[in-house]
């Protein structure tokens, strides 16, 4: 049996179901499909990894949220370094430097769990490893961090963004850990209208894979 290859493939009304081999994603999100691959970014020692047009809420919005799979994360400097994120605002956006409030749980292998509870106005939202407990996002062979990241309200002019993540990661290659978290704005700051996140390290560059995902509407 042969193989016919076409180039586009329309609709009798002329809408694009197969165009160049791919199908639109406008198709994909009338078709009712949930997750909607946006992007991905394959970082080497970059000083951060940027999302930006971010909207759920406006009147164009495509998405009623976005995911990030992140997959294969290490610090360039191995024991050294913590996740971080920050919230950019704005159509530009501004990333923003203070104010965060959040929570998250960082649990190693045959050691008591650590909570680290941030508080109304630190400058970043910390997502994986403390300083206290003496361990730090992978940097070394055989090290990874993989999971994913949420995000909640974006674009919204009322309500701050919200976040929620759940990583996993083996620390000196036999410790296996965990991060789980969320985190937004502190109420009385009213920063709002978030369109951007940024991650990146405490100290240094960071490697990894990273792809966004729209949760249709």
């Amino acid at each position: 049996m042969g193989t016919l290859k076409v180039d586009n493939i329309q609709t009798e009304s002329g809408s694009s179901i197969i165009t160049n081999g791919a199908i639109p994603e406008s198709v994909l999100r009338s078709s009712g499909v949930g997750l909607i691959k946006i992007s991905t970014q394959t970082v080497s020692n970059a000083s951060s990894v940027d999302f930006t047009g971010l909207d759920t809420t406006s009147g164009s919005a495509l998405y009623s949220s976005f995911k990030i799979v992140v997959d294969d994360v290490t610090s360039a400097t191995d024991n050294s370094s913590m996740l971080y994120g920050r919230f950019g605002t704005g159509s530009t956006p501004t990333y923003q430097t203070a104010n965060y409030g959040g929570v998250f749980v960082n649990a190693f292998m045959s050691v008591a769990s650590l909570q680290q509870v941030q508080s109304g106005t630190t400058a970043q939202i910390q997502m994986a490893a403390t300083n206290g407990s003496g361990y730090f996002i992978p940097g070394d062979t055989f090290e990874f961090l993989c999971g994913e990241i949420n995000l909640f309200r974006m674009g919204d002019s009322i309500h701050p963004p919200q976040m929620s993540w759940f990583f996993s990661y083996p620390i000196s290659g036999v410790v296996q850990s965990l991060a789980h978290g969320s985190a937004s704005f502190v109420e009385s700051s009213e920063i709002v209208n978030g369109t951007a996140l940024r991650l990146y390290a405490s100290s240094g560059n960071i490697n990894g894979t990273f792809t966004l995902y729209g949760v249709t509407k």
